[in-house]
């Protein structure tokens, strides 16, 4: 049974007012997400529904907590808890059920796990062939693709960039390797329109360099292209990318330089071209996203440093 959080909180998050229609090129400030810190940052983040499910994460520690925005009322309640304790993973949503692979606790993981927002309940699946945290998810038809990430299990860009790509299965419950990115690059954004996925940013090594990349897969040929026109900036950590049309919206993340970063950039994948958007309200990295409604929601992140947690959850109407 899913649980609604304490009543001052609750209380407090109803007293937000209601918003009209949001004009194109506007932010909307909404109810912060649930912490038992000063934020929480490195969630696995999707859209099921008329819900966000924004689970695990780091909120004053790595956690399991499952986080359920309902977007109607702007309101927070908690689910069943997830089977392990993890931040840094990936979350993507598929037929009514929410995934999430990888992570870190003391270590990277190799973890799949789907949790079903009807039942509030979670299920562990089969291991990925290879851990990683730091690392970008995307879905095309029937499977699941985990896509570059890093061996280290500290915050963005900490060493062991990895190009490994694993296709999931989700009939078969089965992991494959597939091509590997052109780049061993960690903490990238990805995003699929028209049955091809495409991959933005990211940083390699120890002492990182920050790149403008974009890629794109084609898994019907199993073949990369580094061909698209690349980011007007480079940065990684940029875990908020959702989709409208057939633009890609790369929003927020790190450039190893700035404590955050508010930029708000789109990919227009039919004219391959990019244009600045709106820059978001509040700087950060390690942020969630989700699509629904013709809106792209933010929410949570770091600033960046690892442990420097958000609540801030913010929406964007291109």
């Amino acid at each position: 049974m899913k649980r609604h959080l304490f009543a001052p909180v609750v209380l407090i998050l109803a007293a937000i007012p209601c918003f009209g229609a949001p004009k194109p090129g506007t932010w909307r400030i909404l109810a912060p997400v649930p912490h038992r810190g000063i934020g929480v940052e490195g969630m696995s983040t999707a859209d099921v529904g008329d819900k966000i499910i924004a689970a695990l994460g780091y909120d004053f520690g790595d956690t399991n907590t499952t986080r359920i925005y309902d977007i109607a009322s702007n309101t927070w309640s908690l689910g069943a808890n997830a089977p392990g304790t993890s931040s840094e993973g990936a979350g993507v949503s598929h037929g009514g059920l929410f995934y999430t692979a990888g992570g870190r606790l003391f270590s990277v993981r190799n973890d799949l796990w789907s949790y079903d927002p009807a039942s509030d309940t979670w299920t562990i699946l089969a291991h990925m062939n290879v851990a990683r945290a730091g690392l970008a998810i995307a879905v095309v038809g029937n499977a699941i693709y985990a896509i570059g990430g890093r061996t280290s299990p500290g915050g963005p860009c900490t060493g062991g960039a990895m190009s490994s790509v694993e296709r999931y299965d989700i009939d078969q419950n089965v992991w494959t390797q597939v091509a590997p990115m052109p780049f061993p690059l960690s903490d990238r954004a990805a995003a699929t329109i028209g049955g091809k996925i495409y991959v933005f940013g990211g940083c390699s090594g120890n002492f990182p360099i920050f790149t403008k990349e974009t890629d794109v897969y084609d898994p019907v040929t199993d073949t990369w292209s580094t061909s698209p026109a690349d980011m007007p900036t480079a940065r990684a950590g940029m875990y908020g990318i959702a989709t409208k049309g057939d633009a890609i919206y790369v929003i927020g993340g790190w450039d190893g330089i700035h404590p955050g970063l508010q930029t708000n950039e789109a990919y227009h994948v039919a004219k391959d071209t990019w244009t600045v958007e709106t820059p978001m309200p509040t700087a950060r990295a390690e942020a969630g996203a989700a699509g629904h409604g013709g809106e792209i929601f933010i929410v949570g992140g770091s600033k960046p440093a690892f442990g420097a947690s958000v609540p801030n959850n913010e929406a964007y109407k291109p």
